[in-house]
């Protein structure tokens, strides 16, 4: 289970010196640069960075934004998937899941956050609302109740 994170670093970016033309393409990357293992083996901490470029249709960088940070992962088996990893550079699956998972939990929303106040594209895909009257609900006849 993930006890911990915390972002270390933050470095975003916005061209200005393009006018952007649509469609903007979004790619994401996040890896995990080091695992490390506490003394009394009962923690493993993950550092990883996270990185998100925009670029236009003509491929002209918009812009970017870079994190680094560590999460803390606790749970039984931590001296064997440690052992496991340093022997085949390959971390046990459901530990390597859940950490990933709780990556992209944190620096989604912080990067969300970060393209809004330079004025990026948002890095994920939101609802698009249609303007215009809703269609009036048609009621249901209920048959009368006979006595």
């Amino acid at each position: 289970m993930i006890i911990g994170y915390q972002l270390s670093k933050i470095d975003a970016e916005r061209n200005d010196s393009i006018i952007p033309q649509d469609p903007i393409e979004i790619s994401y990357r996040a890896t995990t640069k080091s695992v490390g293992k506490d003394q009394n083996s009962k923690t493993l901490r993950f550092i990883f960075d996270y990185q998100v470029d925009l670029k236009d249709s003509k491929d002209n960088k918009v812009g970017k934004i870079y994190m680094e940070g560590t999460v803390i992962y606790a749970g039984t088996g931590i001296e064997e998937a440690y052992k496991k990893l340093t022997e085949t550079g390959v971390m046990q699956q459901d530990i390597q899941q859940e950490v990933m998972q709780a990556i992209s939990n944190m620096t989604i929303i912080e990067a969300m956050q970060i393209s809004k106040t330079l004025n990026l594209p948002p890095i994920i895909k939101l609802p698009e609302l249609t303007s215009g009257s809703p269609e009036p609900q048609k009621e249901e006849k209920k048959p009368a109740k006979s006595k």
